[in-house]
């Protein structure tokens, strides 16, 4: 009897042992660690800080919201083009550098659950693009930036800061760009800026639409493009990787295009023409830049011209160009002004993964109203949405028409640059619901002045 007892009381607290485990929560459940934090999901709210960044199910839901805030996630894949409905979640095959994918879990394979990424130029994209680190996969990333839309839904752009395991690269958000050295120069060609001296004056609110003088040696070449034929590189004071100033999409001596990355060799020292900013809180010379003097040698360098400031007079009927505050404006002579409605480009649903811009020929608005954009024929510059700028640029002799849900009473711009207003030998047509603008240049040489613009806010007739 004895013997059956014990038997029984045995069975029972092994029961009791089996149910107690399975009630017992992390890390039992967890083979990787539980709350330790070496699982395979981020699914915790966070608020943004980098004490608790925002999770990728916090932007998924519409929670995340902000610049210059922290996310948390799981890089799952890429998107090899311009659909995220293309979405790779490998990286076998990767051979796109622009974009990764996040996601709450590391083995996540739906679109519907994932954070598209935009990797700019320079040390972030290096760092965590699939292409170049394949390994990278299915690892967590902490990312500073923006939340905003990217390939049509809720995403991370402009990303300044990244860490992924004990690796960190870039600065963190927030973080005030420090002069370093002693800056000299005047931003001339007979006195071009040292490196110090473009910092500063960047940081000091610099025209951002002005070509600059900047004196330097390379100091790290990045990468030749082949169909611009330019290169990214960096220079500094000495020729060092300290204090780096990034040169984006330069081109040659006398604006020539490179043929190749070995054209430029670490330690060559420059004098380098173009304009500079601060791109999502790196500083750097914007695309189109070229080199006036390489080693010295000045043979086909010019002198910049100065950036044209269209004048009204003569204007069109019912165009209004306005270089003081960067605005055109379409008038509809003798309409009552009624509904008004602002949409921001950067908000169209166009894609431009690479950030090297896209040429747009539709544009569907919200409310109905389409944007339809065309350029003369022979014309190689066709109308381009520029992703890194948010803002679509119409060029020499090229259109854009609006085709109205309802009669429209005015149209107003606002510029991607106070003097990019286009021509004041441009035309404008109403007819009906539709408006045709053509910025028209005539002269047999340059480009005039494009129209570029980032926000239309339409006032629909009464």
């Amino acid at each position: 009897m004895k013997k059956i007892l014990y038997t029984m009381l045995v069975a029972l607290a092994t029961t009791l042992s089996f149910t107690s485990c399975e009630d017992v929560p992390a890390p039992y459940d967890i083979p990787t660690g539980g709350n330790t934090g070496g699982g395979t999901t981020v699914d915790t709210e966070g608020d943004g800080t980098e004490a608790k960044p925002f999770s990728a199910a916090d932007i998924k839901s519409g929670k995340a919201k902000g610049n210059d805030v922290y996310v948390k996630g799981y890089i799952v894949g890429f998107v090899p083009d311009k659909a995220i409905s293309e979405a790779k979640f490998t990286a076998d095959g990767c051979e796109a550098t622009s974009n990764v994918l996040i996601a709450a879990s590391a083995d996540e394979t739906s679109v519907d659950n994932v954070v598209p990424v935009q990797l700019p130029f320079g040390d972030v994209r290096t760092a965590i693009n699939l292409k170049d680190n394949p390994n990278n996969l299915k690892q967590e990333v902490i990312l500073g930036g923006n939340i905003e839309n990217y390939f049509g839904k809720p995403g991370v752009k402009s990303v300044v800061w990244a860490k992924i395991g004990d690796k960190e690269v870039g600065k963190k958000p927030g973080t005030e760009v420090v002069i370093a050295g002693d800056p000299k120069g005047t931003g001339t060609k007979e006195d071009p800026f040292n490196i110090a001296a473009v910092n500063k004056y960047i940081k000091d609110g610099g025209a951002a639409d002005v070509e600059v003088y900047v004196k330097g040696k390379v100091s790290e070449l990045v990468e030749f493009k082949e169909q611009y034929g330019s290169i990214n590189y960096y220079v500094s004071e000495d020729g060092t990787t300290n204090n780096q100033f990034y040169v984006y999409g330069g081109l040659g001596l006398g604006k020539n295009k490179f043929t190749k990355l070995d054209e430029l060799k670490v330690g060559d020292e420059l004098i380098i023409c173009g304009k500079v900013k601060n791109f999502s809180g790196t500083y750097e010379f914007d695309y189109n830049n070229y080199i006036y003097s390489l080693n010295g040698k000045t043979e086909g360098g010019s002198t910049p011209d100065t950036p044209d400031t269209p004048s009204t007079p003569e204007l069109t009927a019912g165009l209004n160009l306005d270089t003081t505050n960067g605005l055109v404006t379409f008038v509809n002579d003798g309409v009552a002004e009624g509904e008004e409605v602002k949409f921001e480009v950067k908000d169209m649903g166009i894609e431009d993964p690479e950030q090297k811009g896209v040429q747009v020929t539709e544009v569907t608005l919200s409310d109905g109203t389409k944007l339809t954009f065309s350029a003369d024929e022979g014309e190689k510059s066709k109308p381009t949405y520029f992703g890194k700028y948010g803002a679509i640029r119409i060029y020499k002799n090229c259109s854009i028409n609006i085709a109205g849900k309802s009669k429209i009473a005015k149209v107003e711009f606002t510029c991607d640059g106070k003097t990019y207003v286009g021509n004041n030998t441009a035309t404008l047509a109403f007819e009906g619901n539709n408006i045709t603008y053509k910025n028209v240049y005539t002269a047999a040489q340059g480009g005039g002045v494009q129209f570029r613009f980032k926000t239309i806010k339409i006032t629909y007739a009464k």
